[in-house]
């Protein structure tokens, strides 16, 4: 999908017929933040790091939420009209770091419906679902100072799913103006959708600057609704054969891959003893015989309490894979970690129950540990 200015440079024109106009604050801004995306270094790769927050629930239904967004992007204004403020929502707030959002503007289907309440408004830009995880991007406009990344109080309603996890990323573009991404995936008896219908809301606006103490952090109210439905990316589903391995009683096997015009997924399980479920960490390795290193994005998990096990479910989105690839190689790494942090367990019949996470048990050891590489042919899904 090309946005407006890669049509303007597809035109046949006679720039005679033009007349220079003063551009504003918002194209300005834009423009800036374009100039410095081109000189400013990629960040250095590396392991990345789980970060969970996890809810045990004895005999119910656990998920796990990821926090923290890769990338982000955005687009202008009933119906938006106006030139965008950023063309790539995606691209802009992932600004070169993963380069997992690289297409998905190509595929996303263009929302732009605006509402607006209590001075916020809220433009819905863009959405895209890959059969499993839905990613919307969305334009704030305001006059109130709310800080470089303030948090945006919102909420998704799905008639399907079991169990949502998800992240968001906010950014400022230029005074009162931000852009956002947030992500869903969802967890239910059918894995895969043809199309989504959701309603999402908003319902305020939180200034987190650091220097604002937590008692200054008042959130401005705001009741905003938005119906959509979307139809899912075509996608190809590769089961992966038995592969599970095991290291320091954690164990890991990956189930299958899901392959779209603009990303892949990978569903793998883990089993993990109650007492090590805070404490352990997983990074990967992905890529391919063609030497391409695919980065990823975790999608969060859900699962249940087996016995003195909690069995779950994660998913990972990461690159489009290279066409060219016959050959895909995972590597999972585990880390165990000391933590110390609290959680709360909940009932069948909804009490609740606080927990307090103490470390490592007694006579384990935090460290590294890779695990078996498994290979995957890959062929199926080019």
């Amino acid at each position: 999908m090309k946005d407006i200015y890669e049509l303007f440079n597809d035109m046949d024109v006679d720039l005679s017929e033009f007349q220079e106009v003063e551009g504003d604050e918002l194209e300005r801004a834009r423009v800036k933040k374009m100039v410095r995306e081109k000189i400013t270094q990629s960040e250095s790769g590396g392991l990345k790091k789980r970060k969970r927050s996890t809810a045990l629930a004895a005999a119910a239904a656990i998920v796990i939420l990821t926090a923290g967004i890769g990338g982000l992007g955005m687009a202008f204004p009933a119906y938006a009209k106006e030139v965008p403020v950023v063309g790539d929502i995606f691209r802009f707030l992932d600004a070169g770091r993963s380069g997992v959002y690289d297409l998905y503007k190509e595929s996303a289907l263009d929302i732009d419906m605006v509402k607006a309440d209590n001075g916020i408004e809220v433009t819905l830009n863009q959405g895209v679902y890959d059969g499993k995880t839905l990613a919307l991007t969305y334009t704030i406009k305001t006059s109130q100072d709310f800080g470089e990344n303030p948090f945006l109080n919102s909420n998704l309603d799905v008639d399907f799913a079991d169990g949502i996890a998800g992240s968001e990323g906010l950014k400022m573009v230029s005074p009162g103006v931000y852009v956002g991404q947030s992500n869903y995936t969802f967890f239910s008896e059918k894995e895969n959708r043809d199309r989504i219908s959701f309603r999402w809301s908003v319902s305020g606006l939180t200034n987190m600057d650091e220097e604002s103490g937590d008692a200054e952090r008042k959130t401005t109210a705001c009741r905003l609704n938005y119906s959509v439905s979307l139809k899912a990316l075509d996608y190809k589903v590769l089961d992966v054969a038995e592969n599970r391995d095991v290291a320091q009683q954690v164990a890991i096997s990956l189930q299958r891959l899901s392959a779209t015009p603009i990303n892949t997924i990978l569903y793998y399980a883990e089993e993990v003893p109650s007492d090590l479920v805070n404490s352990v960490q997983m990074a990967w390795e992905i890529k391919d015989d063609l030497g391409n290193v695919y980065a990823y994005n975790e999608n969060g998990g859900q699962g249940k309490i087996s016995g003195e096990m909690l069995k779950m479910e994660y998913v990972l989105t990461f690159n489009h894979l290279d066409p060219r690839a016959k050959t895909l190689f995972i590597t999972p790494t585990l880390k165990l970690v000391h933590t110390q942090g609290g959680g709360v367990a909940i009932a069948e019949n909804g009490e609740e129950t606080p927990l307090v996470y103490k470390g490592l048990p007694k006579g384990m050891a935090a460290g590294e540990w890779t695990m078996k590489q498994v290979s995957i042919d890959i062929s199926s899904l080019q």
